[in-house]
């Protein structure tokens, strides 16, 4: 595909920025630094150019280069450059990490399933699971904490670790914000505005499947707990083991009272138990990186990341910011430097410079 064009840029002309070959040191030329920055982080990230992603892709999951002390059990990727994609098939993958350690299974709607043996389109567990769902992407994961950890202190979101590019007014963000907040939960914080961007909650407030096993129940071997097992059948509720009657049986009722501070702050995540999230959402395609609000209206999320990656799965200690889990989406569009907002965005940039705001 590398001859193919993108919004008027060739992957050729991506691969070549994204390897560096306008980088110079003593560079004093403002866009040439920002385009420097702008592929930093894909650098460090080794992950594969574009053009190597398997069936042509247009994403790649991989492991968080921001989670460095998480290990994926994954083969090294082609030509020994990084590891292979997480496969978007369902395929549980076993992770280790310093505060969690279990097992995480990931699909997308419409990208090719990148077997972690035989990449190749079209899985028989990816189709069945999103037949006549809205759903865009999920993922799960089981398993247990390596410390106690209280509820409002797990959270999941994105975070950026610069600016966003092409961003509406201050004032417009605040206004969205605002319209939003009686839908949100009163522990949702967010920050889009700063050099770091970020929005956060708390993961048991997030996912719309929890569940808590004993560890017994699992049968461990000699190779540790068999944690995919979990995904071997359909994910059910089940809170029963936090010990309190107050906690609903029921996912949303269970949200919505976790949604309340006072309520995070009596319960912990022990370490003698298993701990299974699922999570999953119908309006952000990650083939298409847009947020898709109705068949008529979609926001293309492409042109604002400057060049950051989302996060697809994440869940973190809120105090020291440690990761117990992170894999990132790269999406080829996302590393194209050139790439402009659409209508709608360019509507709302013409209204903050008009408004100076």
């Amino acid at each position: 595909m590398s001859g193919n064009k993108s919004n008027g840029v060739s992957n050729a002309s991506i691969q070549s920025r994204c390897e560096g070959d306008l980088h110079n040191e003593n560079c004093e030329d403002t866009e040439d630094n920002d385009i420097e920055k702008f592929f930093s982080y894909f650098r460090q990230s080794n992950i594969p150019q574009p053009d190597q992603w398997p069936e042509d892709s247009p994403v790649f999951v991989t492991g968080s280069k921001r989670a460095k002390d998480i290990s994926y059990d994954l083969p090294t990727g082609k030509d020994g450059v990084g590891d292979s994609p997480i496969p978007m098939n369902g395929e549980p993958i076993s992770f280790n990490g310093p505060l969690f350690r279990g097992s995480i299974v990931s699909r997308m709607r419409d990208v090719p399933s990148m077997l972690r043996h035989n990449c190749g389109r079209g899985s028989k567990k990816s189709d069945e699971y999103f037949k006549g769902k809205s759903r865009q992407f999920q993922w799960s994961v089981s398993g247990t904490f390596t410390k106690r950890m209280r509820f409002d202190e797990v959270v999941t979101g994105q975070d950026f670790g610069r600016p966003f590019r092409n961003s509406p007014a201050s004032h417009l963000v605040k206004r969205g914000l605002d319209l939003l907040k009686n839908k949100l939960p009163e522990t949702f914080e967010c920050d889009l505005l700063s050099e770091e961007p970020r929005f956060e909650h708390p993961l048991i407030a997030g996912c719309q499947c929890f569940r808590v096993d004993r560890i017994e129940a699992f049968g461990e071997t000699s190779e540790g707990i068999p944690f995919e097992e979990i995904f071997e059948k359909k994910l059910v509720e089940d809170t029963r083991l936090l010990g309190d009657s107050r906690i609903p049986q029921e996912s949303d009722a269970r949200r919505k009272f976790f949604s309340k501070k006072k309520n995070l702050e009596g319960f912990f995540f022990e370490t003698g138990f298993v701990y299974t999230f699922d999570f999953y959402a119908s309006f952000f395609s990650p083939a298409r990186h847009r947020l898709e609000l109705t068949p008529f209206f979609s926001i293309d999320l492409a042109p604002y990341f400057n060049g950051y990656p989302l996060f697809m799965a994440m869940a973190k200690e809120k105090k020291s910011g440690e990761y117990l889990w992170a894999t990132e989406m790269w999406h080829k569009r996302i590393l194209n430097f050139d790439q402009k907002p659409g209508l709608v965005g360019r509507f709302f940039a013409s209204r903050s410079k008009k408004t100076g705001k």
